[in-house]
């Protein structure tokens, strides 16, 4: 998921889990209506991915990564884990579960090899962690993600669903690097011939109205022009919900644990609990359309991942603050064990709250 506009939700994302829900149901009714008649129109989809990607990538920021490595201690906490033990940790998950069902358990892997490139803030923002390093995380997570990428479908989902190398390169630079490319040059350009104003006023609210609604066109495109999906296959739709829940609880687990035992404060720890947490599907949508062609499955393991995204992140936001009342930070009081004075500033603690 990209970066939010507000530090809240609005309703446009609390409604996208039922959107992509619609947009899957439409492409699957289009493709039946059609009897797999549309698979020729493939090319009309590849376009409209590498627009999607370019509006996902369009103001993120590479700048400020010296910014993020001032706290090196979280810093290099939260790439250790986004980056080797996530990776390993959703493979061992997919394996453990899903091993019988190998296109399930690439989409799974795809869905969590990439960290979310800003809309992890609003949750950051939401249980009162540390937004200015989650916000010098960015540069860091889009540039790892982007050059490790490939290497991650290579040697873990090269071992579920083999990968022409050809077909790897040819998918990650067209909708990967390119729209990243592009969407950097295109705001440089925008800000030298018009401005700052307009291209972080009007071109950036363009580019956040059309972005959903060109996802949405593109998901039911990717189901109307795919083999058409089974029945049988629909079926696995619980147990692909079941083992991306799981996958969010591990995380959870693990970034908690990292923080509570590397003696983080709360704010970096809250802030490390949804970088870690959140993931970026739209990015990985057109790597997997052009790599995985005839498999389906894979897609709609990774678009089931933000339906599930979305309430897990609301509930560890509400664990998360009160774990923050609850429980002693280090360099932070227990609010619950701070007397009235020592509270004067903060956020106000009743004993309601102490005794969740």
């Amino acid at each position: 998921m990209t970066a939010p506009t507000t530090s809240r939700l609005t309703m446009r994302d609390e409604a996208k889990p039922f959107i992509l829900i619609g947009a899957i149901g439409a492409g699957i009714a289009i493709n039946r209506l059609a009897d797999g008649a549309l698979t020729d129109l493939e090319w009309l989809v590849q376009i409209g991915l590498f627009a999607v990607v370019f509006s996902i990538m369009a103001f993120v920021e590479i700048t400020g990564v010296g910014r993020a490595f001032r706290k090196t201690k979280p810093t290099v906490l939260a790439v250790t884990t986004n980056f080797v033990i996530v990776p390993l940790f959703a493979w061992t998950l997919g394996w453990l579960v899903l091993r019988d069902h190998p296109d399930l358990w690439a989409g799974v892997i795809l869905y969590t090899l990439t960290p979310c490139i800003g809309w992890y803030l609003i949750f950051i923002d939401l249980a009162k962690g540390n937004m200015s390093w989650g916000l010098a995380m960015l540069p860091i997570d889009i540039t790892l993600q982007t050059l490790l990428l490939p290497i991650y479908l290579w040697l873990l989902i090269g071992k579920v669903i083999p990968i022409e190398p050809l077909v790897l390169v040819r998918s990650v630079t067209l909708f990967l690097l390119l729209p990243f490319a592009a969407a950097y040059l295109v705001r440089a350009l925008l800000v030298r011939w018009r401005g700052h104003d307009f291209t972080y006023g009007p071109y950036k609210h363009a580019i956040g109205e059309v972005k959903l609604w060109a996802l949405v066109a593109v998901v039911a495109a990717i189901f109307a022009t795919q083999p058409t999906l089974e029945t049988a296959a629909l079926g696995n739709v619980a147990l692909i919900i079941a083992t991306i829940t799981l996958f969010f609880i591990g995380l959870f687990a693990i970034a908690l644990t990292v923080g509570r035992t590397f003696k983080l404060p709360y704010p970096d720890t809250a802030a490390m609990v949804f970088e870690i947490s959140a993931r970026n599907s739209e990015s990985v949508i057109g790597v997997a359309a052009v790599a995985f062609v005839g498999h389906p499955l894979v897609i709609l393991a990774i678009l089931i991942g933000p339906i599930v995204e979305l309430p897990v992140l609301i509930a560890l936001t509400r664990i998360m603050l009160r774990l923050r009342n609850r429980w002693t930070w280090p360099d932070t009081p227990n609010p619950c064990s701070t007397s009235p004075s020592q509270q004067r500033g903060a956020d106000p603690v009743t004993p309601e709250n102490c005794r969740r």
